[in-house]
């Protein structure tokens, strides 16, 4: 039950839902990209079934449109937010890179220069 980030992302947390009704404000970075287990959940005003059992239902969802549940509904979410071990700093001065050469060095695009 894991995808790629974007639309369909990996890593997913699984997150149970009554988390997300209960305490929005602790998920308002993530994004949802699959629901399970459960029968339906309430999402802006909609309802949504959840797939039988074994099966992902794929879907983008913001976790402050979950409004209500029926049953164990997890969702598969992730952080949004850059706090991930992915972030950095890429400059030499900082990194131990074995390869002094530019290529094969990683680069983080974007950041306000943070690739010295």
């Amino acid at each position: 039950m894991e995808g790629n980030y974007g639309g369909d992302s990996t890593p997913t947390t699984p997150i149970p839902g009554i988390l997300l009704v209960n305490n929005p404000q602790d998920y308002e970075n993530f994004t949802c990209t699959g629901v399970y287990g459960g029968n339906n959940f309430g999402y802006e005003g909609d309802t949504i079934s959840t797939p039988s059992e074994g099966d992902v239902l794929k879907m983008v969802i913001n976790p402050s449109g979950v409004q209500s549940l029926n049953g164990n509904v997890i969702f598969l979410c992730y952080d949004c937010a850059c706090n991930s071990p992915h972030s950095g700093v890429t400059t030499l001065s900082s990194v131990n890179y074995s390869n002094k050469s530019i290529i094969g060095k990683q680069v983080i695009i974007g950041g306000g220069g943070l690739n010295g």
